[in-house]
């Protein structure tokens, strides 16, 4: 086997890894703004026949396993490049989130949401950048 096909082996191996936290996050933050009855969302929903899924025992385990998966995407991140913001920011993000949906109620739960869907996107856009420093050195 040629280098160059290793490498392209390497590189498609590491793809579902790299891209981890970032579809994890979009899983999460779907799910975190279907439960919190986002029109856009809820609509979008409706039109695709999909009412079913906005339920709330059906969006928890949904958004959970999307945060799990970005987690691991973090912690892959971490041991790459060993820079330990991102998976800190993700693991915050990821908390804050979780309990805007789940603990909190009314327009405070809102913030939660909104704010723990913007740190878990700083924290995948920082474990991007990391990574590719870290590849490039």
């Amino acid at each position: 086997m040629t280098r160059a096909e290793m490498t392209q082996i390497d590189s498609s191996r590491n793809f579902g890894r790299a891209g981890a936290d970032g579809a994890g996050v979009l899983g999460a933050i779907v799910a975190a703004l279907c439960c919190a009855g986002t029109p856009l969302i809820v609509s979008a929903l409706s039109v695709l026949g999909l009412s079913f899924v906005r339920r709330d025992a059906i969006l928890w385990p949904i958004m959970l396993a999307s945060l799990l998966v970005a987690l691991w995407g973090y912690w892959r991140g971490f041991l790459s490049h060993r820079k330990p913001a991102p998976l800190a920011l993700g693991i915050v993000g990821a908390l804050v989130l979780a309990c805007g949906v789940m603990v909190v109620h009314g327009p405070a739960a809102m913030r939660m949401i909104y704010g723990g869907a913007i740190v878990l996107i700083v924290a995948t856009a920082t474990n991007v950048l990391e990574r590719r420093e870290a590849g490039a050195s």
